[in-house]
């Protein structure tokens, strides 16, 4: 009954739970009556129901990062900042890398699934693993001669070291973090988003065990550190899989039966067009970031330590409007699949007044966090006076993330991930990351709330001309697209 629950396609039934290749008339008939009926209502449901479990696991992923800085924080200063260094590297160059990748099968599985073409999720899911391991190759190089890259751009000749070693052993675990990323997407392009949790919450005693063992008992230190996270992931698409097999056999509907080896190699051009400008999304926004804290670091250590405050409680609550995002993506991934352009042109503008209030949420959310930060967290004074300057700024700027991360769910949903990439790309580099260091470093000295009113603005205009694009955007086309992306 669980496992029946856990599998509900977001279009009502659009699969048989036997083991068919096609779904039956009647259940189609049902399909799109569903499609066809969709109210606010509804559709707040939809979201809503799916998205709680996404939240959990995408929270409990970014526990997992956090667990590692609090096992190092035990060790020596030095080693703990090179391990901050080493995450931060380890997901600029990696896993941003393949994060953004894995966001093309929010488009083709989810596609493929609401056009009843099951069995060719599976088969996306494999291309797409093979893929990402072959890019992972030049990654896993720049990792593993990082001793010989880190000394010419970290000044500390120890904290350089450590983190290469960091990311050394963090290479181990590559393999699995890409797979389980597909196997995520796999499951979730058949409406299931708790697969992933469960397996995350089963890794914890796993990692917890690992990290006692390597970095306690052997004394490791740092690479005990990176080595429980990297076996950590080559555990994760195992437990996947065990639960594919034993706990929802009919997720493996979708897998294909008779699979030539060269049917994997062959129709890679929609994955790879659609992987490219999601990578330049992902990465231009987790890059401009990165370079927005690394700039602060030049305005002081006061306001290095508050942006440490306001730049975690953004990153916390972001996981509220990106695991809706998922869900829609994956919503109108199925109905551009299933042919209903006009219904997911319809549910895409309830989604973007959805996620106003959503972002109206946030904003309260970040004000608990930030007035927590001043009032338990710090007691430098100058600390929170640093964080209260920029507090309003950093409240708006989670509204207008909000509704960036609505845009570009609808974007991956349809298949649109060149102009997310353009305009994410063109707007932080062009706009955001001048206009920060303008006003942070430049003649007003404005500090933390120059960068918070600059990203702020940035992501104001990103989400309007997204929006104005996706508007003018002819949605006729759409099934066409979709049906040339379903060939095997």
């Amino acid at each position: 009954m669980v496992a029946d629950l856990e599998t509900q396609p977001l279009l009502a039934t659009n699969t048989n739970k036997s083991t068919q290749a096609a779904p039956q008339q009647d259940e189609i008939d049902k399909t799109s009556k569903a499609a066809k009926e969709v109210t606010w209502r509804s559709e707040s449901k939809l979201i809503t129901k799916h998205s709680l479990p996404l939240i959990c696991t995408y929270l409990l992923q970014y526990f997992y990062n956090l667990a590692i800085v609090l096992v190092c924080s035990t060790l020596s200063t030095e080693e703990l900042a090179a391990v901050s260094l080493g995450i931060t590297t380890s997901n600029i160059i990696g896993y941003a890398v393949f994060e953004g990748m894995a966001t093309a099968l929010d488009t083709l599985c989810a596609q493929a699934f609401g056009a009843g073409n099951i069995q060719l999720v599976g088969l996306h899911t494999l291309r797409f693993t093979i893929f990402v391991h072959l890019l992972a190759l030049p990654i896993g190089a720049l990792w593993l001669f990082s001793p010989q890259i880190l000394p010419y751009v970290v000044p500390s000749p120890g904290v350089a070291m450590n983190a290469s070693v960091f990311l050394r052993w963090s290479l181990v675990g590559v393999p699995g973090y890409a797979t389980f990323e597909a196997g995520k997407r796999f499951m979730q392009a058949q409406g299931n988003f708790t697969s992933g949790l469960i397996v995350l919450i089963a890794c914890l005693p796993i990692n917890i065990f690992f990290n006692w063992l390597l970095v306690f008992h052997f004394d490791m230190r740092v690479a005990g550190a990176a080595l429980a996270a990297a076996l950590t992931n080559l555990v994760r698409p195992g437990l996947l899989i065990g639960y594919a097999l034993y706990l929802n056999p009919a997720t493996l509907q979708c897998w294909p039966e008779k699979l030539k080896w060269t049917t994997l190699w062959s129709n890679w051009k929609p994955m790879v067009s659609l992987s490219i400008p999601s990578t330049v999304m992902t990465l231009s926004e987790w890059m401009a970031f990165e370079i927005l804290t690394f700039a602060t670091s030049y305005v002081g250590t006061v306001d290095l330590a508050a942006q440490t405050f306001l730049a975690t409680g953004v990153v916390v609550v972001w996981h509220l409007p990106f695991a809706a995002s998922v869900v829609t993506s994956t919503r109108l991934g199925q109905l551009i699949g299933g042919g209903y352009v006009h219904t997911a042109k319809q549910v895409s503008g309830y989604y973007v007044f959805m996620f106003m209030g959503c972002g109206v949420l946030e904003m309260v959310i970040m004000f608990g966090i930030l007035e927590l930060v001043l009032n338990y967290l710090t007691v430098d004074e100058a600390v929170k006076a640093a964080v209260g300057g920029a507090m309003p700024f950093t409240i708006i700027f989670t509204f207008f993330d909000c509704m960036a991360t609505c845009l570009h769910g609808i974007i991956r949903g349809v298949g649109w991930q060149r102009i997310g990439g353009w305009v994410t790309m063109l707007g932080n580099y062009l706009y955001s990351v001048p206009l920060v260091l303008v006003l942070e470093l430049g003649p007003l000295k404005l500090g933390l709330r120059g960068l918070w009113m600059a990203i702020a603005s940035g992501l104001a205009m990103i989400s309007i001309t997204e929006g104005i694009l996706i508007r003018l955007r002819s949605w006729d086309k759409l099934i066409d697209e979709a049906n040339e992306r379903q060939r095997d």
